[in-house]
């Protein structure tokens, strides 16, 4: 399950994506029209058609940006924690490729959570077509392979970050429709990925305030009531009981029926 850091982390990236993104909204060309349809999607549950190469169709990545007239989010982003660090090159191959590369880019975020070392790293998969012996081929390239941007001690280190362009939210169909040869870039340095990653932490482990009493209170919830069961008998009488009120109801049909009939005032 994410733990508070996990999902404070989220929390900030996605914030300075989306902030980003809104900078790009307010101009008034090709950029800012393709910006404006951009929206984040967080963690809205994705399916894919079964795979020979993938026995899972469907997935929620921890965060995610989709445009309007897209099915599938153009950029996601997975922050690894204990045992999923270890599947994060896979599931971005499951992205790109069960997507058909309309997922443009995975980001992956491996965090040491816990842990002796205060490590962090960056990758990013994209997706790219190789020409083999047996014809186009569709792969997913790490072209960013665990680039550290926090040390063991917690330190921050000087990287290039994360580094998205407008491009890269959605399919290539939509990019060459709406964005042509404008292609605005976004940027995360990795000394910010290492100060939100710090005020997650912080935050996580500081003592927050809740409410207390000042006198001992006790606590008392109602027991809850077991299911009725039904008596041998009950059936039966339950049975008569309907056929009862049935009759009841076709007998006032009945009468209903028979009642008198009025002519209209117009006759």
């Amino acid at each position: 399950m994410p733990t508070a850091t996990h999902e404070l982390f989220i929390d900030k990236l996605e914030d300075e994506i989306r902030s980003q993104l809104k900078g790009i909204r307010g101009g008034s060309d090709k950029n800012a029209r393709f910006a404006q349809k951009v929206q984040p999607a967080r963690s809205t549950e994705l399916r894919f058609s079964a795979s020979a190469s993938s026995s899972k169709s469907k997935y929620e990545p921890d965060a995610s940006f989709i445009h309007d007239d897209a099915e599938y989010p153009g950029v996601i982003i997975e922050v690894a924690y204990s045992q999923k660090k270890k599947r994060l090159g896979r599931l971005a191959e499951n992205y790109l490729l069960d997507s058909d590369a309309s997922v443009r880019v995975v980001v992956g975020l491996d965090i040491d959570y816990g842990n002796e070392s205060r490590k962090a790293a960056l990758s990013i998969w994209r997706p790219r077509l190789f020409e083999t012996a047996d014809g186009l081929e569709l792969r997913a390239v790490e072209e960013v392979a665990d680039e550290v941007f926090r040390d063991d001690e917690g330190n921050p280190i000087e990287s290039l970050g994360l580094r998205l362009c407008l491009s890269d939210f959605t399919c290539e169909e939509l990019v060459r429709e709406e964005l042509g040869s404008d292609n605005t870039e976004i940027q995360i340095t990795g000394k910010q990925l290492c100060q939100y990653l710090d005020g997650a932490e912080s935050k996580a482990r500081r003592a927050l305030r809740k409410h207390s009493f000042a006198r001992v209170v006790i606590k008392r919830k109602r027991s809850e009531t077991p299911p009725e069961e039904m008596k041998p008998g009950d059936e039966a009488k339950y049975a008569e009981q309907e056929e009862r009120a049935a009759k009841r109801v076709a007998d006032d049909d009945v009468d209903y029926n028979e009642s008198p009939s009025f002519s209209s005032l117009s006759e």
